[in-house]
């Protein structure tokens, strides 16, 4: 089998392909062997970049989690509320649209947490835009004042277990998942800004 490929482009060549197979056929699919045969290359020319299934699929993952940190970082309101929600409904977006690589991304069961420290590093990556938008919020007087810690914490429950109602079919309709989203997202902000209540009394 010859490869079609230059060697400093084989790497970037199997993510895109792998990403491929895992949104046609899932994480079970994705294997050296597989890609190889994608590719069209030997499977030792895939172990110089990948050491095994498991480096493959942490790759992918990082991948994931860096493109959801950018689409995060991307939203873009001038309210902090606006912010939050706008956040939460991206999150959900991100996994309607790669249901297999959000699968992935926190399946820890294949990818366990400690073991790839390129993935857990990543997955922070993102985590941090989520605790940035609770800490505007609280700058801005929404939240009530409550400790940022169990509020991100809390976020990221009811938004990581919208998304994953969403993609598994639980939901009735997928369209209504926007204005779902904002509202799970306003779940945490009883009456809004604590400084304005403040300043009708």
């Amino acid at each position: 089998m010859t490869s079609t490929y230059h060697h400093g482009d084989l790497y970037r060549q199997a993510l895109e392909q792998a990403q491929a197979l895992l949104h046609e056929e899932g994480a079970a699919a994705v294997t050296l062997r597989a890609l190889a045969r994608r590719l069209q290359v030997t499977a030792p020319a895939l172990y110089r970049h990948f050491r095994n299934r498991d480096s493959l699929l942490a790759a992918l993952a990082v991948h994931g989690f860096r493109e959801l940190r950018r689409q995060l970082l991307a939203v873009r309101r001038d309210d902090a509320l606006e912010q939050l929600t706008g956040i939460g409904q991206a999150y959900i977006a991100f996994a309607q649209a790669r249901p297999n690589l959000y699968r992935l991304m926190f399946g820890g069961q294949l990818l366990p947490r400690g073991a790839h420290p390129d993935l857990d590093a990543a997955g922070l990556g993102a985590f941090a835009v989520l605790q940035q938008s609770i800490d505007d919020a609280l700058a801005a007087g929404y939240l009530n004042g409550q400790p940022a810690g169990p509020l991100t914490a809390a976020a990221w429950s009811l938004v990581h277990g919208f998304a994953e109602l969403t993609i598994d079919g639980h939901l009735p309709d997928e369209q209504q998942a926007p204005g779902l989203a904002a509202l799970v997202t306003r779940l945490l902000l009883p009456g809004g800004p604590s400084s304005r209540d403040n300043n009708n009394p």
